[in-house]
């Protein structure tokens, strides 16, 4: 199924769930079914040949052996059947805190299983992700039986105001509350399911996967296709109970304070992180105090209200089925605010005061500082041999980019010259940088798409209009 061909389903069953909301559950149902047929009719179709094969044994004749090796072949089959659909997905990976560890953590947790039906968790798992998750492994495969997991990304936690990350969690625990219904948990957990056995039978090397991979490649589309609508409405309806328990007005500081957050990640200190892998070849001892350092900056006004602009003015696709943030924003401003509930702040979204508590510390409290340092060994050591691959392919730039320089200005660069020094600058320094050997490149081969489309996407990061005219040009 071609992306364009998904968009066009999940468009036609939108409308058809608006008009016909059981038909479509219904519908829902059929297709979820239509999986676990897929698996029983082969396990059965194995057996009963199977079966058939010992009864016919006990008529004797001249194909003993030609029945034996079907019937061996046939075993093989049902195992593989089986050991594909009980396969054991790998836990999540992350620090596990405890109740006795984390007390403020573990109260919260019960407070909003009760509040929102949500079955007990069995693992609480801290990790390094700018997010808090619920994940369900299945013991039996496709049958169930889940261990469930909560995740919390430590940055998210560093970053947000206990207030805020509660909502966030809320929204998590919404996903898997009595509020979704028995049959809209079942389809939430098969999706899940459906696409994390997909990526587990591709990646086996084993003649026996073929009897799934193709039905799935086929199937899983499919089947996320027609699930699509009745999970963005959870998403809806995770925001809805969240904010039953937090407050409409808690609810959104929170969602546009994560967008606020992604950005100023994105912008400062993910940029901030890659520039030392140029003069440091090892990975820093900590880089969740680097993260600290950041949040507790200062952010510029005009820059959260540049990136809140951004952020409002995309529209909900069909290639996730959370809705964009205006969306999620305007279905909770239908909400009744709860009974004296604060007023809400004057800046939206209210990023935390450098000097107000983080989530981190109120909810990990004295364990905050062992689970900081857990997670900082842990990431240094998994990108100890990228970090040190990509410091000695900064070496080599910066090593080209002085013996670029050196004959700029004795003989002059060629064309193609002109671009690698202007790449590498930019890779080495910054954007600014990089734009006045891109302006002068132009000056000698002013058709040169690349560098036009370039110099485009830098001026128009410094909010130069200018820059429109050089993406025009490279268009043309």
């Amino acid at each position: 199924m071609t992306d364009t061909q998904f968009e066009q389903l999940v468009r036609r069953l939108e409308t058809y769930a608006q008009t016909h909301p059981t038909s479509y559950k219904l519908k829902v149902a059929l297709v979820a079914a239509l999986g676990y047929a897929y698996v029983l009719a082969v396990l059965g179709l194995a057996l009963a040949v199977g079966a058939w094969l010992i009864l016919s044994l006990k008529d004797g004749g001249s194909s003993h052996l030609s029945s034996i090796k079907l019937l061996f072949g046939l075993g093989v089959l049902a195992a593989i059947i089986l050991r594909a659909f009980w396969v054991r997905l790998a836990p999540p990976a992350g620090y596990e805190v405890y109740r006795e560890d984390a007390p403020r953590l573990f109260l919260l947790i019960d407070k909003l299983t009760t509040a929102l039906g949500t079955p007990p968790f069995h693992h609480v798992l801290i990790v390094n992700d700018l997010n808090a998750a619920v994940a369900q492994r299945p013991r039996l495969g496709i049958f169930g039986w889940y261990r469930n997991y909560l995740l919390l990304g430590l940055p998210l936690m560093l970053a947000m105001t206990p207030a805020q990350f509660r909502a966030v969690l809320a929204h998590e625990f919404g996903h898997l509350g009595h509020s979704h219904g028995r049959f809209s948990g079942w389809i939430y957990r098969t999706r899940i399911i459906w696409s994390r056995l997909l990526e587990e039978l591709r990646a086996r090397d084993h003649w026996g996967s073929v009897f799934f991979t193709k039905f799935l490649d086929w199937y899983a589309p499919f089947f996320n296709a027609y699930s699509f609508v009745l999970a963005r409405a959870q998403e809806y309806e995770a925001d809805r109970q969240a904010a039953r328990l937090v407050g409409p007005h808690a609810m959104k500081d929170a969602l546009g304070s994560l967008q606020v957050i992604a950005r100023l990640m994105d912008e400062l200190y993910w940029p901030m992180l890659n520039r030392r892998t140029i003069t440091n070849p090892a990975p820093p001892a900590s880089h969740l105090d680097e993260l600290i350092t950041v949040l507790q900056r200062v952010t510029p006004h005009d820059s959260i209200q540049q990136w809140m602009h951004e952020a409002m003015q995309q529209t909900t696709g069909y290639a996730d089925t959370h809705p964009a943030l205006v969306d999620r924003l305007a279905a909770l401003d239908h909400l009744p605010e709860k009974p004296n509930a604060p007023e809400p702040s004057a800046d939206f979204p209210h990023l935390r005061d450098p000097h107000e508590a983080t989530a981190a510390n109120y909810y990990l409290d004295a364990h905050a500082t062992a689970t900081r340092e857990a997670l900082d060994r842990s990431w240094a050591e998994s990108v100890a041999d990228e970090w040190q691959q990509k410091h000695e392919e900064m070496a080599a730039a910066r090593a080209r980019c002085q013996a670029l320089s050196d004959k700029s200005a004795t003989v002059g660069l060629s064309i193609d010259e002109l671009w690698e020094y202007a790449c590498q600058m930019e890779a080495l320094e910054s954007d600014r940088a990089a734009l006045p050997l891109l302006q002068q490149l132009l000056m000698k081969a002013p058709n040169h798409a690349a560098a036009n489309l370039a110099v485009g996407r830098l001026l128009l990061a410094q909010d130069d209009q200018a820059g429109l005219q050089y993406l025009e040009k490279a268009l043309a």
